[in-house]
């Protein structure tokens, strides 16, 4: 049985609610403190600029979280696939050494049964 999700609000939408909420509350409070439009930009655009300085800072903080998320997975990667490699060369090394010990991998071993030869025209 399929497994039914709930849809994921659009982005889109969310902005459009957010900035339409913002708008809203600017006017109520600007409404609410009487004052007049030219304070308003004022106040607005040192908000804006604590806005921006905020959002710089988050944008470096999750691009150093990432990259440190991404070095560990890359670090972690290297080792399994080092350690699969000192494994295999460990018993490479091993058949060369002692082959009398290798199991017999002959395809008639293999199938159990002689191989069959087809005639192609």
């Amino acid at each position: 049985m399929e497994e039914k999700k709930k849809p994921v609000r659009p982005l889109s939408v969310i902005y459009a609610d957010a900035k339409q909420a913002i708008t809203r509350q600017v006017g109520n409070t600007m409404a609410a403190y009487g004052l007049p439009i030219f304070m308003a930009e004022g106040i607005l655009s040192g908000v804006l600029a604590e806005v921006r300085s905020n959002a710089a800072n988050e944008l470096a903080d999750d691009t150093a979280r990432y990259e440190e998320e991404l070095k560990e997975y890359y670090e972690t990667e290297a080792k399994e696939k080092q350690e699969t490699f000192e494994k295999e060369k460990e018993e490479l090394i091993t058949l060369f050494e002692n082959p009398e010990e290798a199991p017999d991998a002959s395809e008639e071993s293999v199938a159990g049964e002689e191989p069959v030869i087809e005639e192609v025209e």
